[in-house]
């Protein structure tokens, strides 16, 4: 102990960035950062929010045949609702201005979404890996750019309930089709990419970390 506490001190004193350091103000400065941070991301959420907001009308400027008279009078309603595609098909404008992001599935685009509505301006798909490619294009379609999100070493979608393979067809016969899943379609049309250096997931060791499983064997 008493050699590792010398060797310490002589470590420190020959480095100048450790024999500088506090261990009391580096820890505030971790404090001070995330606390402006946070303020930061409230800030970004606020101006968010007002630019929304900005573009819906007040409640006494709301008129019974406008988009937004349709969709209060739709809100008000208890039953026989007009169906949610007709409904949209009615709030060209006011759609974009109300929610200007989507959370939606591919299908759901196809049920929901009619298809000559103005298109989004950005178009992006999460675990793109599990995406089939026939999935993926009428929701392409609908913007004016994409973002394909993914990690190629996942497993691709499975299509097993949903296709009955011939077992006497020779495969040697098909050269060409379609790659399984989107990302791996962009992927292989050589398209701009851009890897990852850090993902939030990295905060925890434990959770991006490849261990063996351990494996009980009787006797063991």
């Amino acid at each position: 102990m008493n050699y590792c506490r010398w060797w310490l001190c002589a470590a420190v004193d020959t480095e100048p960035l450790l024999r500088r350091f506090v261990s009391a103000e580096h820890e505030q400065a971790i404090a001070d950062f995330r606390q402006l941070d946070q303020k930061l991301a409230d800030l970004a959420r606020d101006c968010i929010r007002a630019n929304v907001r900005r573009g819906v009308p007040g409640v006494d400027d709301v008129t019974n045949a406008s988009e937004w008279g349709v969709l209060r009078r739709e809100m008000g309603k208890k039953r026989r609702h007009i169906p949610l595609r007709q409904l949209l098909e009615k709030l060209p404008t006011a759609l974009p201005s109300l929610t200007p992001c989507l959370l939606m599935s591919p299908l759901s685009i196809a049920q929901y979404l009619p298809p000559d509505r103005t298109p989004f301006d950005l178009v992006v798909f999460d675990e793109a890996s599990q995406i089939p490619v026939w999935d993926a294009i009428g929701a392409m379609a609908r913007g004016q750019r994409v973002v394909v999100v993914g990690d190629p070493k996942q497993l691709p979608p499975t299509n097993f309930f949903n296709r009955a393979e011939d077992e006497d067809a020779d495969d040697d016969v098909e050269t060409g089709g379609d790659m399984e899943s989107i990302l791996d379609e962009c992927l292989g049309a050589g398209l701009p990419s851009q890897r990852l250096n850090w993902h939030y997931r990295s905060r925890h060791e434990s959770l991006i970390a490849f261990r063996m499983p351990a494996i009980m064997r009787e006797g063991s």
